[in-house]
């Protein structure tokens, strides 16, 4: 059988309704909660876009760094290029003129491609792009009509001289061009990276700020939570211990699973109290005064059975029903001491009820009997789902309910089985009683409290 504390109490279908819309299991406001997932999202926004932005700046500067280092090789092999004319000119042999013939050609067209790659690239600078513009027809001009010379060169059309006069520093004017050009683009991507790390280190602080305040936010939101969740459990410890024993509420506001109290055979010690004449006191006063006599009553036997770390498992009318061992389980030798203990600081504490009444007894003292054995009782959660209870049953606490009705005033009634766990215990000398509903006579010791 499980316990499940969902089932405490059963909410008609309109309370739960109302009770779900309005607050959590823990009655954490709907505005905690609602900020608190604003927090999280404007965390993780916040994450993004510094990740975007780390992103874009390296992007920007690898983007850079290419454009540079496209410029440098396209001047390297503009270099070549005519590094291979002028090889080309003074080569006499028909074959090997006709490779470097080749090789120009082929020049030709890697720097043309470098150059139109290095234009695509340099979109976002347009001056820059304008000026690689003018190169690349200059380049395009020049090499096509070298290549139209070279081959009446060949041909014997036309001198070497005729060719270099052709040229005359032009390529020599070009390459200091692209040099010029290839340096502004190095100053202009130095000035760009910084002003892109200044950039980005700017937006990167701004997200890591507001993810730190956005982050302090949501500890404190998680505190609040926290702080709420404590004190509306300590609300519902407090209500739900006017009704069940403190034991019972620590249990069930603790439990690791819906098995609060499973029904089992267990060791235990039972004490039973009970007011010899309140029943007569009721007759001649007032129902107000009956009834405060006997709140003050049962308030100070609670009170020094919680001392006790007692279960208050009842209250029955005037009379008390206390174990010992159940639900916390404790072993019997301390069971014992401690119902003895709790036993004889409940009648010193009645005598003095007893004084504060006696304006209200006229000469009628109340006298206290209490009852205590213990022994294997079944001990668990019973009744409906709708209305547990825990308590315990069986022949263990039929004897201590009987001792208790035979308990001389203002004393204590122990059984032979108290007496073995307590040896040393000063009692009177044993005396077997016949019980009713008990089959054998219980052997039996009188505490007497002065």
């Amino acid at each position: 059988m499980s316990f499940p504390f969902k089932k405490l109490f059963k909410f008609d279908k309109y309370i739960q309704k109302e009770f779900i819309s309005l607050n959590s299991i823990t009655r954490v406001p709907q505005w905690v909660i609602i900020i608190g997932t604003i927090l999280v999202l404007l965390i993780s926004i916040s994450g993004i876009i510094n990740i975007y932005y780390l992103n874009e700046s390296h992007t920007e500067i690898e983007k850079i760094n290419e454009i540079t280092m496209l410029t440098q090789s396209t001047q390297i092999e503009f270099e070549k290029q005519f590094a291979i004319l002028h090889y080309m000119l003074f080569e006499k042999d028909p074959e090997e003129y006709r490779k470097y013939f080749h090789k120009f050609s082929y020049q030709y067209t890697i720097v043309q491609n470098q150059i139109f790659n290095l234009k695509l690239l340099l979109s976002d600078f347009p001056a820059i792009k304008q000026k690689i513009e003018t190169i690349h027809m200059y380049h395009k001009e020049l090499s096509e009509l070298l290549i139209d010379e070279l081959t009446q060169y060949k041909e014997n059309a036309i001198t070497a001289f005729d060719v270099y006069a052709i040229i005359k520093n032009k390529d020599i004017v070009a390459i200091e061009q692209l040099n010029n050009i290839s340096n502004e683009i190095s100053d202009n991507n130095y000035v760009s990276i910084n002003a892109i790390k200044n950039k980005y280190f700017t937006l990167t602080i701004i997200s890591i700020v507001i993810m730190s305040i956005v982050s302090l936010a949501l500890v404190i939101l998680i505190f609040i939570i926290i702080k709420s969740e404590k004190n509306y459990l300590f609300d519902i410890g407090r209500e739900l211990s006017s009704y069940l024993p403190i034991q019972m509420v620590e249990l069930i506001l603790k439990r690791q699973n819906y098995e609060v109290i499973p029904i089992q055979k267990k060791f235990i010690t039972v004490c039973f109290t009970d007011i010899q004449g309140f029943t007569r006191l009721t007759d001649i006063t007032d129902p107000e005064t009956s009834a405060e006599i006997l709140n003050e009553y049962l308030t100070k036997m609670a009170h020094i059975a919680h001392k006790y770390n007692a279960t208050v498992d009842k209250f029955l009318g005037d009379g008390i029903m206390i174990m010992f061992g159940a639900p916390v389980s404790m072993t019997p030798a301390l069971q014992v001491d401690n119902a003895i203990k709790m036993a004889i600081d409940m009648q010193k504490e009645f005598k003095e009820l007893n004084k504060s009444w006696n304006a209200y007894l006229n000469g009628n003292a109340l006298h206290l009997r209490i009852g205590i054995h213990c022994g294997i009782a079944t001990v668990g959660s019973f009744g409906p789902q709708e209305r547990l209870s825990f308590t315990a049953i069986g022949k263990t606490v039929n004897i201590a309910s009987r001792l208790e009705q035979i308990c001389e005033p203002d004393s204590i009634l122990i059984s032979y089985d108290v007496k073995q766990l307590a040896p040393n215990l000063p009692a009177k000398e044993a005396i077997s009683i016949n019980l009713k509903g008990i089959e054998k006579p219980i052997e039996t010791y009188r505490i007497a409290v002065n």
